[in-house]
C-alpha cells in the first residue's frame, strides 16, 4: 500500500516541480540586481546636479593651448570657492576674474572683472557692489538635465547640449563622457561657440567659430593640470 501511495504522488510532485520552473524562467521578470539599480541611480544622478563639471577646487590651475589667434591659449586659477560659488582667473595678456554660482541646476557665472590683480574674494555681492570696476552677468554655462537637446538662453547666448557621451582627446589626454555645449551668439548670430566639459575636471576644450565671410576658428585645449597638492 505504501508504494502504491508513493506511485501516486510521485507524477503530482514532478508536475509542481515543473510548473516552479516554468513560472521561474517565463514568469515575470524581477527587479535588476542591486549593483545595476545603483549604477542607474548614480547617472541619473550626476544628469541632475551640474556641480560635477566644475569642482570648486582652490587653487586648482588649468593651462590651455591654443591655437587660431594670440589669446588662445591662457591659464585658469581657482583663486577662492565655496560649496555655492567659484572665483576663476583667466591670464593671457591680462587678467580676467569671473565668479560662478554653483547649483545642481546651473553653472551661472555672475561676475566679470577685467584687469583683476588683487588677492580678494569676489564670492560675497556686498563686496562685488562696492567694486568701481567689473560688471554684473547672467550667463547660463550649463544647465541640468545633462541629456542630448537641452537648450536654454541667457543674457547673451542660446545655447544646447549637443553631446553627453563624447570621447575627446586633449594635449593632457583622452577624456570620456564629454559634455559638448553649443552656444550661439544672439548679438552675431555667425558666431559659435562649443565648449566641452569633462566629469571632476571642467572645460577641456573650446572652439570658437565664426561663420562670417571671414571664418576663422579658435581652439584652446587643456594642456597641463596643477592641484593643491602639487603646489
Amino acid at each position: 500500500m505504501q508504494s502504491r501511495g508513493w506511485k501516486l504522488r510521485f507524477p503530482v510532485l514532478f508536475l509542481l516541480f515543473v510548473l516552479v520552473l516554468v513560472l521561474r524562467w517565463f514568469g515575470p521578470a524581477g527587479d535588476p540586481t542591486p549593483g545595476a539599480n545603483q549604477s542607474g541611480e548614480v547617472a541619473e544622478s550626476a544628469a541632475r546636479d551640474v556641480r560635477i563639471y566644475l569642482p570648486p577646487l582652490t587653487n586648482l590651475t588649468f593651462f590651455y593651448q591654443g591655437e587660431g589667434n594670440e589669446y588662445a591659449s591662457f591659464t585658469r586659477t581657482i583663486t577662492h570657492a565655496s560649496p555655492e560659488a567659484l572665483q576663476m582667473e583667466d591670464a593671457s595678456g591680462t587678467n580676467l576674474a569671473q565668479v560662478v554660482e554653483l547649483t545642481p541646476e546651473q553653472l551661472r557665472m555672475v561676475w566679470s572683472e577685467e584687469e583683476f590683480y588683487e588677492a580678494v574674494s569676489l564670492l560675497p555681492e556686498e563686496t562685488r557692489q562696492t567694486r568701481e570696476f567689473g560688471r554684473a552677468l547672467d550667463l547660463i554655462l550649463l544647465a541640468a538635465p545633462i541629456v542630448e537637446g537641452q537648450s536654454w538662453t541667457d543674457a547673451h547666448y542660446q545655447r544646447e547640449i549637443i553631446a553627453t557621451d563624447e570621447t575627446v582627446t586633449v594635449p593632457l589626454g583622452t577624456f570620456y563622457e564629454v559634455v559638448v555645449v553649443k552656444s550661439r551668439s544672439l548679438e552675431a548670430e555667425d558666431f559659435l561657440t562649443y565648449e566641452y566639459y569633462a566629469k571632476n575636471v571642467g572645460l577641456i576644450k573650446r572652439v570658437s567659430v565664426s561663420e562670417g565671410e571671414e571664418a576663422y576658428a579658435i581652439v584652446s585645449s587643456l594642456a597641463h593640470l596643477t592641484t593643491p597638492g602639487d603646489l
